[in-house]
């Protein structure tokens, strides 16, 4: 009666809550997915999900069927990795899920991985997205925050991402903060998303004012725009605002406020020579050079 891509939809639309967003997921179109949501509900004679006008809300048959349906994603993914864990020439590409701001990073380190490995391409995937390394999203993850122990997954500790406060290049010493005290006398930036729950923003919103206004950014790219313009100033990852010419660090980083930084991998995957080579070589090249992550500090 299911189909594995059927599976896929219905697992993509519970976790989504909308066909948009679930198209994304999926790779496929908005009405692509309405259609086969409509075919998949008329085949099993069951309404899966409520139609509202926010998006959709599983019906108590999703909810009984969603447990068993992700048993079966866990089989198909952990069967597809031991497939590829013995097929030696399956693995050109080992995929790469980082923060967007981590990227650069990573270049000297995958100049040297492409020397040793010609043949293997590393793609990479920046974004605040937590890509699902057990339902075989990625292959190899450095994460903030998010270490949920699993059997099927190998974690390593990198050290911690440094906070601080930024401001423009062009303000003068007297229109920046010189401490901790003095940044809720400015005007400040604070993010929304996932990263707008780090510790550092909310304890940057709870300082704004009543009745004020404060300027919100979709990612960490848009808040540094933000910052450079001179209008505001706000708390950016070492690892971005130091190595932007257009923003000054304002005091040293803020230590309490230190994310912890985890490098993650299918452990499938590190069986493999080239992605056990790659997922070693980045534990050492951040063990070796912590202030990259952490911001040199006095």
């Amino acid at each position: 009666m299911f189909a594995w891509d059927d599976l896929k939809l219905f697992l993509a639309l519970y976790r989504e809550r909308t066909t948009g967003r679930a198209a994304t997921d999926l790779g496929i179109s908005q009405p692509t997915v309405v259609r086969r949501l409509s075919g998949l509900e008329r085949e099993i004679g069951l309404t899966l999900f409520e139609r509202r006008a926010n998006g959709l809300a599983p019906t108590d048959a999703a909810c009984r069927l969603f447990n068993a349906a992700q048993q079966v994603e866990r089989g198909i993914c952990e069967f597809t990795a031991e497939v590829e864990s013995l097929t030696e020439s399956s693995l050109r590409i080992i995929r790469v899920t980082l923060l967007d701001h981590f990227e650069q990073l990573m270049v000297p380190l995958l100049r040297g991985f492409r020397e040793r490995w010609p043949s293997v391409h590393v793609e990479l995937l920046p974004s605040d997205r937590i890509y699902d390394l057990a339902r075989g999203e990625a292959d190899i993850a450095v994460r903030g925050r998010d270490r949920t122990p699993s059997d099927e997954l190998v974690t390593r500790d990198l050290p911690c991402c440094g906070f601080a406060i930024y401001a423009s290049a062009d303000s003068s010493s007297e229109e920046r903060p010189s401490s901790v005290e003095e940044v809720g006398r400015h005007s400040l930036a604070v993010l929304d998303g996932p990263p707008g729950q780090l510790p550092v923003y909310q304890w940057l919103a709870s300082l704004v004012e009543p009745g004020i206004t404060s300027p919100r950014c979709a990612n960490f790219r848009a808040l540094a725009s933000t910052i450079a313009s001179g209008a505001t100033i706000s708390a950016l990852p070492c690892t971005m605002g130091d190595s932007d010419p257009n923003l000054v660090r304002c005091f040293e980083p803020l230590e309490q406020f230190d994310v912890p930084v985890y490098l993650i991998a299918r452990r499938a995957i590190v069986r493999r020579p080239a992605a056990r080579d790659l997922f070693e070589a980045i534990h050492g090249y951040f063990l070796e050079r912590p202030a990259l992550l952490m911001g040199k500090r006095a």
